[in-house]
């Protein structure tokens, strides 16, 4: 089974932040992408907010802080983000984005890779554009409970092995998702 440690987030809003710390917290090495350099600092300076905040809850501690810190990378570069990750995620609302960043990932990853798309249909959308199509997903950030969970949904192509490795990523991300703020 694919173990998930390399973790690429495309796009920089909340979804993506919390699923960043998230990653981060359960031990994954965390590539965080977003092409305008802008975007990244905002996507930096909210992160460390939200873990300043839940230490000051008590939700984190500050040797979390800095696993946090020091597990996310903030990259511009597309290709320095998605190169050697095990999972590929777009939890943007914007569909539109989400399919043009995964579709276009198909030479740059590696073949067992995971992409995981913010919904069902963005993933349905996305098997069209890759030549794996057993590697395709749906990951979306659940905030209804106050804190965020990952929710994976898979597509009539997605390999069970794909599924089994995204499936445990979440629920070693979840384990941690109350306590994030």
């Amino acid at each position: 089974m694919l173990a998930i440690e390399t973790v690429a987030v495309l796009g920089s809003g909340e979804a993506a932040q919390a699923c960043a710390i998230l990653s981060a917290l359960s031990g994954c090495t965390v590539r965080f992408h977003d092409p305008a350099p802008e975007a990244l600092d905002r996507a930096f300076e909210a992160v460390r907010f939200r873990v300043d905040v839940a230490i000051e809850r008590g939700l984190l501690t500050r040797s979390d802080r800095q696993r946090i810190l020091d597990g996310i990378l903030f990259s511009p570069d597309l290709v320095e983000s998605v190169t050697g990750a095990d999972l590929i995620l777009e939890l943007e609302e914007e569909p539109g984005a989400a399919r043009s960043e995964l579709g276009r990932l198909g030479e740059l990853v590696r073949a067992s890779a995971a992409l995981a798309a913010p919904s069902e249909e963005a993933a349905r959308s996305l098997l069209r554009s890759v030549p794996q199509p057993g590697r395709v997903l749906a990951l979306q950030a659940d905030r209804s409970s106050g804190f965020t969970r990952l929710v994976v949904t898979a597509t009539p192509q997605t390999s069970d092995h794909t599924l089994a490795a995204v499936e445990a990523f979440a629920a070693r991300a979840n384990a941690r998702g109350r306590h994030e703020a």
